[in-house]
């Protein structure tokens, strides 16, 4: 138990940077992790934000009861999508494997204390996700004292099965990846099987939830029939009415059709919940034991998370330094002969590093190829739907819904969700000593970084463009928006990425996920990915004319904000980043 609690305190000790910012003397490294600090309290605030609306709206709509159920349901996808991205990662850490080997500790302490650490990872994600949803709960639903003393309790209960789940998908990873002889290529691509699995599933299911109902069509355009035939009879009578019953008439026939469309989106919502009571019983009987504070119930399914995570635990431990051996990647040496010299530039020779430094990490690869296979995975799915088509008065609203013209923000979304430049200074750790001892300026430096990002990145833009070009049936207007957009975009993310990575390096990391997947500039990159879809929301909703200006406007923007980070990057001092 001695061991157990000394590495779970390694472990937890320095979580999301606390303890170096605590002890770190650098003003300029103290400033740095504050300002990260306020970023991710400010995410923070967000998400519960985010989580309370949402649960309002389901309240509003009659469903107080089922918020546990769907925060449940919610809460345990999350974490087991982000946890187990990095569960391999994370459990088989190489950086400290030969330390580890020579001290005298049993692996199943080691693999316990880096559960607990996935945890506390995930306790952090679901008390944003479930708090503010079992508040709205309580009160819709005039709940006891009970209820709200339970809430911590079941907070604390829930991270405990995701964990132990992600951690077998990081086990299976490495059972696979230990016996093949390509692992960095076998990482990668298990990596997106998982992430594509998780949005075909996804889609299937809420496809299979969403089928239009044909009676409430019938319905909905038989009320248009009637409210034609009662205007062009009413027609005539309206010379007769004063200025302040037509305003009045308006204004009831207004909140006539809001009390419809809100029905309409109620209807929504309980079919869909209907479905996930019947697609899945156990989050039911938990979503149930919740509201109604069976304590049977939630110690159950606490004796069943723990029987679970202590498996996990000793099957970890007992092949732990086993299989973390087999995962060190091995160069083979092989026997050379030297042959005919030829001269290269430095950006060629630069690039190559480049790229040989990018493909040795799987990790690396997995976390950045999986924006644009999606990208092409779209571009695929998108010719299986008429998403050329407007559709007209959906769910009643007073505009034409054009999906296509949101088609270049989302492939832009794809292509700005994890640039590789966001993590390719930080990746050098402490050999970034060699490229600034180097006689080259930041220009080529960090020129080569941003090349071969665009390079890799460029075969992914012209697959899903080829693929746009054939199955979209577009105006030429948009086929040009659909070209150019994208491109921008992926000019930017790779430009924001490098900007980001220069002004929050991580040189000192344990393994590289940290760099890859929590470092700050990695996470700021993905933020700023979503922003490229609010002028999509806006694309889609205005009339052609309007949204082809829109599209010019964020083209100009987007492109000078470009030219000012390229600036930036170009004439940034390399030598104030210090390893």
């Amino acid at each position: 138990m001695k061991e157990f609690r000394v590495m779970a305190r390694l472990e937890l000790i320095n979580l999301f940077g606390l303890n170096s910012y605590r002890y770190t003397r650098d003003p300029k490294e103290k400033k740095k992790k504050r300002i990260m600090l306020i970023v991710f309290g400010f995410l923070g605030i967000v998400l519960l934000a985010y989580t309370g609306f949402t649960a309002y709206g389901f309240a509003d709509f009659g469903l107080a009861e089922k918020i546990p159920m769907l925060y449940v349901l919610l809460a345990f996808a999350f974490q087991l999508g982000l946890d187990a991205m990095k569960a391999k990662s994370l459990i088989y850490r190489e950086s400290d494997l030969e330390l580890l080997i020579g001290l005298p500790i049993r692996g199943v302490h080691v693999a316990a204390a880096r559960l607990l650490r996935l945890y506390v990872e995930g306790l952090l994600l679901t008390a944003a996700f479930f708090f503010p949803g079992m508040i709205i709960c309580g009160i819709y639903t005039g709940a006891g004292v009970l209820f709200y003393v339970m809430i911590l309790p079941v907070i604390l209960i829930l991270p405990i099965l995701p964990a132990a789940v992600a951690a077998w998908v990081g086990i299976l990873f490495a059972a696979i990846i230990s016996r093949m002889r390509h692992k960095v290529l076998v990482e990668v691509l298990l990596a997106v099987i998982v992430v594509i699995g998780f949005f075909v599933i996804g889609f299937a299911f809420s496809n299979t939830n969403t089928l239009p109902d044909m009676t409430d069509e019938a319905n909905g355009s038989a009320t248009v029939v009637t409210e034609k035939t009662e205007s062009a009879a009413e027609a005539g009578s309206d010379d007769e009415k004063t200025d302040e019953e037509k305003k009045k008439e308006q204004e009831e026939k207004r909140k006539a059709e809001q009390e419809r469309i809100k029905e309409q989106m109620a209807a929504a919502a309980n079919k869909a919940v209907d479905a996930i009571e019947i697609g899945f019983p156990p989050v039911r009987i938990l979503g149930d034991a919740i509201v109604q504070s069976d304590l049977a119930v939630l110690l159950i399914y606490l004796l069943i998370s723990l029987a679970v995570l202590s498996v996990t635990g000793i099957v970890i431990g007992r092949n732990f330094f086993r299989i973390s051996a087999k995962l060190l990647t091995v160069t083979r040496h092989r026997e050379y002969h030297l042959e005919s010299m030829a001269q290269q530039s430095v950006m060629k020779t630069l690039v190559k590093k480049e790229a040989a430094r990018y493909f040795s990490s799987g990790v690396y690869v997995a976390n950045t190829v999986i924006g644009p296979v999606l990208a092409v995975a779209f571009s695929v799915a998108a010719a299986f739907f008429d998403i050329s088509r407007p559709i007209e008065g959906l769910k009643g609203l007073p505009f034409t819904v054009t999906l296509v013209a949101g088609v270049p923000y989302l492939l832009g979304f794809f292509f700005n969700m994890m640039a590789i430049t966001s993590s390719s200074v930080s990746i050098e750790g402490k050999n970034w000593w060699i490229p600034r001892t180097l006689p080259l300026s930041a220009r080529e430096i960090l020129g080569a970084k941003l090349l071969f990002n665009l390079i890799f990145v460029a075969p992914f833009y012209g697959l899903s463009e080829i693929i746009m070009f054939f199955t979209l049936r577009v105006s030429f207007a948009d086929r040009l928006w659909l070209l150019f957009l994208p491109g921008v975009s992926i000019v930017f993310a790779v430009l924001f990425g490098m900007f980001l990575n220069l002004k929050f390096p991580k040189f000192k990391w344990e393994n590289e996920t940290e760099v890859v997947k929590q470092g700050a500039a990695a996470g700021l990159t993905v933020l700023g990915a979503f922003l490229m879809l609010l002028p999509g929301v806006g694309a889609v909703c205005l009339p052609g004319q309007y949204h082809h200006l829109l599209n010019l406007v964020i083209l100009l923007l987007i492109s000078g904000i470009s030219c000012l980070l390229y600036r930036k990057i170009r004439r940034f001092p390399l030598e104030i980043l210090e390893v």
